[in-house]
């Protein structure tokens, strides 16, 4: 299955779709660069659709003050 036909993604992909380190895409996460997790159960996923959107427009994407 491919990322575009996944619903949710863990951090390995979600980094790897925006071409940056795990390290470096938990920091935006935090940061509130990049759209925030979802849990389910004890997993932590990121929506695909938030991740391209992100990709799309990244004016969109939510900013801490």
């Amino acid at each position: 299955m491919t990322t575009d036909q996944k619903l949710l993604v863990p951090d390995r992909e979600a980094a790897g779709m925006l071409s940056m380190g795990r390290s470096t895409f938990w920091r935006e996460v935090k940061a509130g660069k990049l759209p925030q997790p979802i849990k389910i159960g004890g997993l932590t996923r990121w929506r695909v659709a938030d991740l391209q959107r992100c990709v799309a427009d990244p004016a969109s994407q939510p900013t801490t003050a």
